[in-house]
């Protein structure tokens, strides 16, 4: 998916876990639920756009500051420390975003990278650059019509029911 709905599962999951973990560590001193919630928002950044990323980070660093730093869930602006917070959540997600196209645009996820990962004798052919080609370029539809089987001399027809007919195989005396 080259367009921003590749950002959609990464982005609804990273806003997800940074809220529980904000909820969750409510209790802690604020600095181990930032921690934690910047770990967060790195892992989920990885899996989208640098936007995406981004958008992730302004999220942890609202929950952070309304629910571990002010402790009442209100989101209030105390300076340069919410400054301080908001600006490394956000270059975190931007970097780790970024860092995660340049990783996918290498082949580096699912074991795409390593031979051994796979099957015996099922590795994907590969190109001289060393990427999986695409099986549906060249023209070919990924939506192949799906084939049926019929008893032996049987031709498919379709019929149409006439009123007043059964529609069972079968009429019973």
């Amino acid at each position: 998916m080259g367009r921003l709905e590749s950002a959609a599962w990464p982005l609804a999951g990273g806003v997800l876990c940074v809220f529980i973990l904000a909820i969750v560590l409510k209790t802690a001193a604020w600095p181990v639920g930032f921690a934690l919630v910047a770990a967060s928002v790195a892992g989920w950044s990885l899996l989208a756009p640098p936007a995406a990323g981004a958008a992730v980070g302004v999220a942890g660093w609202a929950f952070v500051t309304g629910f571990d730093v002010n402790k009442t869930g209100e989101l209030t602006l105390a300076g340069g420390g919410d400054l301080a917070r908001v600006g490394l959540l956000v270059g975190l997600g931007l970097v780790a975003g970024a860092a995660g196209r340049l990783l996918a645009g290498r082949g580096r996820w699912a074991g795409d990278s390593d031979p051994d990962l796979w099957p015996a004798g099922h590795a994907p052919d590969r190109e001289p650059t060393g990427r999986v080609p695409d099986p549906w370029a060249g023209g070919a539809s990924p939506h192949q019509p799906v084939p049926r089987q019929y008893g032996a001399g049987q031709e498919h027809r379709r019929t149409v029911p006439v009123p007043g007919d059964s529609t069972k195989e079968s009429k019973h005396a």
